[in-house]
């Protein structure tokens, strides 16, 4: 399971988990201008991540999806 802990700011320990998309797919990308990456496997995930693509991940009750660097993510390695 991929997820991340937010380190700062006010929601500071909320988990964040992949943003499943109104496509139902999941978007990568290298930079925060895009181009995003429509992944439709989660499994497929890992592969991006390793070749340093970013997630765009959230929590539904909190937070708009946000591009998290692979580093930062856990569950993956």
């Amino acid at each position: 399971m991929l997820f991340t802990i937010v380190r700062r700011g006010k929601n500071s320990g909320i988990r964040l988990l992949p943003h499943l998309f109104e496509d139902d797919r999941y978007h990568v990308s290298l930079t925060k201008e895009g181009p995003y990456i429509p992944v439709a496997d989660d499994r497929d995930i890992p592969e991006y991540l390793a070749n340093g693509y970013s997630l765009s991940m959230s929590n539904p009750d909190t937070r708009n999806p946000r591009l998290i660097r692979p580093a930062s993510i856990q569950g993956w390695k």
